[in-house]
């Protein structure tokens, strides 16, 4: 309980700090736009590793394997086509948020409609991410699962208030590198202990718990989420500018694709810790109570660093594109206030009893199929190259024509999802 308050007050003492040092629009939206490369790279791997590249992650290697390294290895694929085809674009267009980029390519139309489909997609990863932090308070205070779940979703929700873009920025390096190095002292003492399970690991790209179906859905569903994000775009858009940007994103497609393998080894290290009939999300949260004190201590530190650096930028991702590209303001004020709201919205869509990788699947595959596929597309053409396209021809840069890629892309979740909610239900 002590370590959990002490990590709490020191977050929100920084967030107040930032909350008086960076006042106005710009620092809340975008940091100032002054993230310099190494600011921006650790940013977003703090980002992308959450709760489910952590515990979710970990879980799946314990279950299936070296195969399972496609859960963060295919958002690092998906980041490297976002640096090659669009980072420089993105940074260059001076925008606030994703859905005001859109706009430029698809309409104002398609910018109310990629908004309207981020808030439930985002919605559904904060209340993974809450699901990990609940686990995590739970473990670390001894309080009843429902009040720790409380109680970190509060920590998280406040924090994300006080100091918007900015404090997430700046707290996402010191949370990045806490996280990496628990990790990988973990994996020197699971190592240690018992070096077996990953010794006759077969490092197989798929196999017989995890066939090539599934690895196909990983790949275009979890990479495709990387592809046209928001909170990746949101990054990038603070960054000081476009070398910096592109800088920070190639460091994090190796950031990611190192932290992948580190957390798929733990996750097998732990077959010869956790017992058969753990569920996978709990498997890391069970290896803490088998380790040595000072061992769990750490991982659970490092956990917590993961889940926290995530969420908020999940609700500061929500609550400024809601700001920006739906209610048309950019206050400062009424993005706290949304923040607030969305903190609520996750907490009781956490309480649901639905898993970590169920909720991360859920949404994205309603965000790939709804969003990341026709607007890479239209991105990848230069500005206004839509409106003259022969497959749309009715398209223009404003009215209903800017929807009609968009409307064919979420067609087809529908179809796409069966595989993806198979998985997450198995």
């Amino acid at each position: 309980m002590l370590i959990f308050c002490l990590y709490a007050f020191l977050l929100l003492c920084l967030g107040v700090l930032d909350a008086r040092r960076s006042r106005g629009e710009s620092a809340f939206f975008v940091n100032g736009r002054s993230s310099g490369a190494w600011h921006t790279g650790f940013s977003l791997i703090a980002s992308c590793i959450g709760g489910s590249a952590t515990m979710g992650m970990a879980g799946l290697a314990w279950q299936v394997g070296a195969p399972a390294f496609w859960w963060l290895g295919s958002g690092a694929c998906g980041l490297a086509l976002l640096t090659l085809f669009l980072a420089k674009k993105v940074r260059a267009t001076g925008a606030y948020t994703m859905p005001e980029i859109v706009a430029a390519w698809l309409g104002p139309g398609a910018r109310t409609l990629v908004s309207l489909i981020i808030m439930p997609a985002w919605l559904a990863i904060l209340a993974a991410q809450f699901t990990a932090m609940g686990k995590l308070s739970a473990a670390l205070t001894g309080l009843p699962p429902e009040w720790a779940l409380l109680a970190g979703a509060a920590v998280i929700t406040a924090y994300s208030c006080l100091g918007g873009q900015a404090s997430v920025i700046r707290s996402d390096l010191p949370q990045c590198l806490l996280l990496l190095a628990g990790i990988l002292v973990i994996l020197a003492w699971l190592l240690g202990r018992d070096a077996a399970p990953l010794e006759h690991l077969p490092l197989e790209i798929v196999n017989g718990q995890f066939g090539p179906e599934r690895f196909s859905s990983f790949i275009l569903i979890m990479g495709g989420s990387y592809l046209v994000c928001p909170m990746l775009f949101g990054r990038i858009l603070s960054a000081r500018d476009t070398r910096s940007a592109v800088r920070g994103c190639w460091f994090a497609v190796v950031g990611l694709s190192v932290s992948a393998a580190a957390i798929v080894a733990v996750g097998v290290l732990c077959r010869g810790l956790v017992p058969d009939t753990v569920a996978p999300d709990d498997v890391l949260s069970t290896a803490m109570t088998l380790m040595p004190s000072w061992a769990g201590m750490l991982l659970l530190v490092a956990l917590l660093s993961a889940v926290l650096s995530s969420a908020d930028s999940c609700l500061v991702t929500a609550s400024t594109v809601l700001c920006n590209d739906l209610l048309g303001a950019r206050s400062v004020r009424l993005c706290r206030a949304v923040t607030l709201l969305f903190g609520a919205g996750g907490l009781v869509l956490s309480t649901r009893g639905h898993g970590i990788l169920d909720l991360l699947l859920m949404a994205n595959d309603i965000y790939v199929c709804g969003v990341a596929v026709p607007v890479f597309a239209a991105m990848l053409m230069r500005r206004g190259a839509v409106r003259r396209s022969p497959l749309f021809p009715s398209t223009t840069l404003s009215g209903s024509g800017g929807l009609l890629p968009l409307l064919l892309g979420f067609g087809d979740a529908r179809e796409r999802s069966g595989l993806l909610y198979t998985y997450g239900c198995e």
